[in-house]
């Protein structure tokens, strides 16, 4: 009697090896892809010198309670033409300055970061015609006057409704 067998398979037609290379393989290259987006991509989020950003904070955190000695509070809207314009109310007897600055600071990235400059039309109401307020994105938002003795902080998604910024005592 004889018996018949199947000739062998071939190992690169089978199942397992290929499973079994699949891992180091994915491995590989997600090394490559992390390799290129460190290569091509800043991360411009890491503050070199620690020491005076926090020296820095004490002068922040002295111009949020100015700000609340006042009793500063702010609305950012955009205007009927698209505008950036802010309504700031303050204490009886504060004395409002004729412009503003707006800082609108995107959460992630750096590049899209800017300052806005505001001139004062009456009755706490300022207007920026030039300038248009983003869409959408997370925005840290710092409201000051030119000499910075007291600024006005808040975080901002997107500007479909007004924001809000009051005095941090």
């Amino acid at each position: 009697m004889s018996t018949l067998t199947a000739p062998p398979v071939a190992w690169y037609r089978q199942l397992w090896p290929w499973l079994l290379m699949l891992m180091p393989a994915l491995a590989l290259f997600g090394g490559i892809a992390t390799w290129w987006l460190a290569a091509v991509t800043s991360d411009p989020l890491v503050v070199d010198d620690y020491y005076r950003e926090g020296r820095a904070i004490n002068r922040r955190l002295e111009r949020d309670a100015a700000a609340a000695r006042l009793g500063l509070s702010a609305v950012i809207a955009r205007g009927a033409d698209g505008s950036v314009v802010v309504d700031l109310d303050a204490a009886p007897g504060a004395e409002l300055p004729a412009t503003l600055s707006l800082a609108l600071v995107h959460a992630t990235r750096a590049e899209l970061d800017r300052r806005v400059e505001l001139t004062a039309i009456g009755a706490g109401r300022y207007v920026a015609a030039a300038e248009r307020l983003p869409e959408s994105g997370r925005w840290h938002l710092v409201l000051e006057e030119p000499q910075r003795r007291w600024r006005l902080t808040g975080v901002a998604t997107g500007f479909a409704q007004p924001q809000r910024l009051g005095a941090q005592p």
